[in-house]
């Protein structure tokens, strides 16, 4: 699955999962195969299958639980495209020969496990942007930085690091920290309740001048990752993810920035990316041949995620974005 499908998973569906309670509730080396629990009829009428799994080109999936103690639980699990069908018998029995192996290495390695590092994962998947993005704690300090952030900030005095924290010119240096503070309080302390926002990103539009005196702009879109909401994979604590977009950079926004700036779902990016072109809500319907209801209704969650009220709002919010994202977004 690309980066923005893991991003899609961890920040709005893994919680509706139907299949993880079925794999958690199964015996340690016993098989779960996805269509003997949830049938056909199931799948079509469920947000999870139709929302995300199928849209990302996958339906059946077969699970084996291999550790299941007082400090993991691992699953060893496949997953298959619709047209491949569930996983073949003969797929099936050279699997059972391998779990037993799995599951000594698995219970070896959980012995070295250091929870920390679940950070790594969410590491790898900035890696794999191709927008620049920052990680930082709420008082500034580079968790980590990607490639592409490196170098925006080699070619732009709007932002930079300093003793390892995030820089911006006076007066923005202010807004940024006032920024982090009201996330954290609004989203970190007290802990979470229900409607803590989580994913709302706010935009700083930094002007600054060149070395050749010149005005220049950088955009920087922020949010706060919650471990609680995050799965823990950007580490225990909460942290900034900064986004970072230049007019003149030569990196273009990967598909995930929509993913992973504003949680929508591949539909939501869909109609975001329409309503961009300038498309109606009806046309957007005709397009995609679904309900004018169902555009309306992922509408509004698009504007709840984007903290946008209004089409025109919204539009603006996408047109900050760089235009070409929007054609690589509709293949997938």
């Amino acid at each position: 699955m690309p980066a923005h499908g893991e991003l899609t998973y961890i920040q709005n569906y893994h919680s509706i999962d139907p299949r993880v309670p079925i794999v958690f509730g199964t015996e340690t080396m016993k098989w779960v195969h996805c269509h003997q629990h949830l049938d056909e009829v199931f799948v079509a009428n469920n947000p999870f299958y139709q929302e995300f799994l199928i849209p990302y080109g996958l339906r059946y999936m077969s699970a084996c639980k291999v550790v299941d103690d007082d400090n993991a639980i691992i699953i060893f699990s496949t997953l298959r495209k619709p047209e491949q069908g569930p996983l073949p018998d003969e797929a099936l029995s050279f699997l059972d020969g391998l779990m037993p192996h799995l599951a000594r290495v698995c219970r070896l390695t959980v012995k070295n496990y250091v929870y920390s590092t679940q950070a790594l994962v969410g590491h790898a998947l900035i890696n794999k942007l191709r927008q620049a993005v920052v990680l930082a704690t709420t008082t500034g300090d580079v968790v980590h930085i990607n490639e592409a952030a490196s170098t925006l900030l080699r070619q732009s005095s709007g932002v930079y690091i300093s003793n390892n924290k995030l820089q911006f010119p006076f007066p923005y240096d202010q807004e940024f920290y006032q920024v982090c503070h009201r996330l954290e309080q609004e989203n970190f302390r007290p802990p979470l309740s229900a409607g803590s926002k989580g994913t709302e990103f706010t935009t700083l539009k930094v002007r600054y001048t060149k070395a050749d005196g010149q005005t220049d702009s950088i955009y920087a879109f922020i949010t706060m990752l919650i471990p609680e909401q995050m799965m823990g994979t950007f580490g225990l604590r909460p942290l900034i993810m900064v986004f970072f977009y230049h007019p003149e950079a030569d990196t273009t926004i990967d598909p995930s920035l929509l993913t992973a700036a504003f949680g929508l779902s591949p539909a939501e990016c869909r109609i975001a990316i329409y309503l961009a072109e300038g498309c109606s809500l009806k046309e957007i319907a005709r397009k995609l041949d679904v309900q004018f209801d169902t555009i309306r209704k992922q509408l509004q969650s698009i504007y709840h995620k984007t903290s946008t009220n209004r089409q025109p709002e919204l539009i603006r919010l996408l047109l900050n974005l760089p235009s070409n994202a929007f054609g690589s977004l509709r293949k997938d």
